[in-house]
Order: structure tokens, then sequence, then C-alpha cells
């Protein structure tokens, strides 16, 4: 046997004895990271069905991805506050009993400043 045969056959008897031990170890690893998520994921159910402020909705969606946090139903409730000096509120589409401020829809920013005609 040549000094080249022999060193094929070390470097392949090298790389198949590893395979069962490498199997096991990330066999293992894969549990332990399921068991992790599933730990992580359980204050997220506790948001299910809510909408959260933009800051909170932003923060989940970094620490669960957005699979996670539409899977679980929760929306962001942007844009969503008083407008005119609290004579409004920014809406998406305004009541029928109320009428489009323009003037003070810049505050909203993707919504519309919404006030009441009722004086």
């Amino acid at each position: 046997m040549d000094k080249m045969t022999f060193l094929c056959l070390l470097y392949t008897t090298l790389l198949i004895i590893p395979r069962p031990i490498l199997g096991l170890s990330v066999a293992k690893t894969k549990v332990e990271e399921e068991k992790r998520q599933a730990q992580a994921l359980l204050p997220l159910a506790s948001y299910a069905g809510l909408s959260v402020a933009v800051p909170v909705f932003l923060a989940l969606v970094a620490a669960y991805g957005v699979y996670a946090v539409v899977k679980y139903g929760i929306k962001s409730d942007h844009d969503s506050h008083s407008c005119a000096n609290n004579r409004g509120w920014c809406r998406a589409i305004c009541f029928d009993h109320e009428v489009v401020d323009h003037y003070h829809s810049d505050i909203c920013g993707a919504y519309k400043c919404c006030r009441s005609t009722h004086i």
C-alpha cells in the first residue's frame, strides 16, 4: 500500500467515524432549542388578540418574529390618539356623525383627525 492510498483511507475513516457522535449532538441541540422557543413564546401568548402600542408591537416582532406575532393575532394600534386639542380622534375612517379636520390631520400619521359635528 503506497502512501497516498493510506492517507486517503485515513481521511475517509476520520470523516466517517464522528458522524454518529455529531448526529446525537445535533439532535440534542434541536430538542433544547425547541424547548427554549416554547418557553420564550409563553409571554407572547399573554398578548394574544390584543392591540398594543407601536413600541410594544415592534419589540414583540423583534423578539419573536413577524410570523409568531401574526399567528397570535396581535395588532399595532398605531396613530390612534386624540387630535385637535382633544376635540377629535385619529381614525382610519370617521363615523357618520364626524367630519375630517384636515387642519389637524397631520399629527395623525396615516389616519385622519375626525371631529364631531355636535358641539
